[in-house]
């Protein structure tokens, strides 16, 4: 009932972030051409309190914190002639501050990974016991579950991580006795880890050991930010593009439960998720989906290509085709979300 709770003001805290930096690319990009910014708001819905007022822009706080927006003058199709106004710059001026965007989702990931390893620790060594069992996995038919810790695999002593991965991944269609401690019990069990590739042929489980966590200094941090968002960067291009992107995405109801779990896991678990969600927003903005970033930029390149701007009739044709495949990509993600929930794979 508590991670409940919790999960409310996470999820806010999540969005609310999110947003507010891609959204603070947009502005700081659009400040520096000179652009027009009528409002920079904190949240959605009726402006609610005026914090103050600089120049042309204010600022504001709106009652439903998740998020923001920037207000740009001249961002309509066909308002070429504002003075100051989006529509007023080359298109390489507004491709730049449409892509500032994605780019500060990527600035947060990138430094909340970097500085990891400094505040809160960075996974050092495996430990021999469970953290998460993969749902349907061949150890989860065994009956393992997580805190279980693993002291002996067919007849050899576990004493550390590294011994326990290094039996599993040789021993792919092998049967082997594994013997848990679980709750000052112990346990027999069989499994046999089911072939797969991780860079070569290994025996795999699937569960997840847990990692021993420890503060770094920075240098070290960064390094291990450096690694990290590259895997990461290189894991979800992979899924998006992969003939099992079905299953690999997840919509609103998978992302409260992955909140939920992160809060689980305490404030350095949460802090990570909402790195990995905002390197998430920086890659799906991208994508050339005309009302996103990605598509907008797409559009700006035709335009520099073309050496014309394009027509309002045109641009507006590209956000009625927008607004209808997010609508249709928004039901086919619910429809997934749903289907995992009633056959019980979703985040088990």
């Amino acid at each position: 009932m508590t991670d409940t709770i919790l999960t409310i003001p996470a999820m806010i805290v999540l969005l609310g972030t999110l947003i507010f930096f891609h959204e603070l690319g947009h502005f700081t990009l659009a400040k520096l051409l000179k652009i027009k910014v009528e409002e920079f708001a904190f949240g959605f819905g009726p402006k609610w309190i005026r914090l103050f007022k600089r120049g042309e822009t204010e600022y504001t706080i709106h009652p439903v914190p998740l998020g923001g927006f920037v207000k740009l003058a001249g961002m309509e199709p066909g308002e070429e002639n504002v003075p100051g106004g989006y529509g007023s710059k080359p298109w390489w001026g507004r491709f730049l501050v449409c892509a500032a965007g994605p780019f500060m989702s990527f600035v947060l990931a990138y430094a909340i990974f970097c500085t990891l390893g400094v505040f809160i620790g960075v996974p050092t060594n495996a430990l021999n016991q469970v953290e998460r069992v993969e749902p349907g996995s061949r150890a989860e038919q065994a009956g393992l579950r997580a805190g279980d810790r693993i002291v002996e695999i067919s007849g050899e002593r576990i004493e550390t991580g590294s011994e326990m991965v290094e039996i599993v991944h040789r021993s792919a269609d092998k049967p082997l006795v594994i013997v848990v401690v679980r709750d000052g019990r112990i346990i027999r069990m069989h499994a046999t880890p089911a072939p797969g590739k991780l860079g070569k042929d290994v025996g795999l489980l699937g569960f997840t050991p847990v990692q021993e966590i420890q503060r770094v200094g920075l240098m070290e941090s960064v390094r291990f930010g450096n690694e990290f968002t590259f895997s990461i960067l290189k894991a979800v291009i992979v899924s998006l593009f992969s003939r099992n992107v079905a299953e690999n995405v997840g919509g609103p109801i998978a992302i409260i439960l992955a909140t939920k779990a992160s809060v689980q896991g305490g404030f350095g678990f949460f802090l990570q998720w909402i790195g990995l969600m905002s390197l998430s927003v920086g890659i799906v903005n991208l994508v050339p989906i005309p009302v996103a970033d990605g598509g907008h930029m797409a559009l700006l390149l035709v335009e520099g290509i073309k050496r014309r701007r394009l027509s309002p009739r045109t641009w507006e044709a590209a956000q009625r085709l927008g607004l209808t495949l997010i609508a249709i990509i928004f039901v086919l993600i619910m429809y997934l979300d749903l289907s995992r929930v009633v056959s019980g794979k979703l985040f088990q």
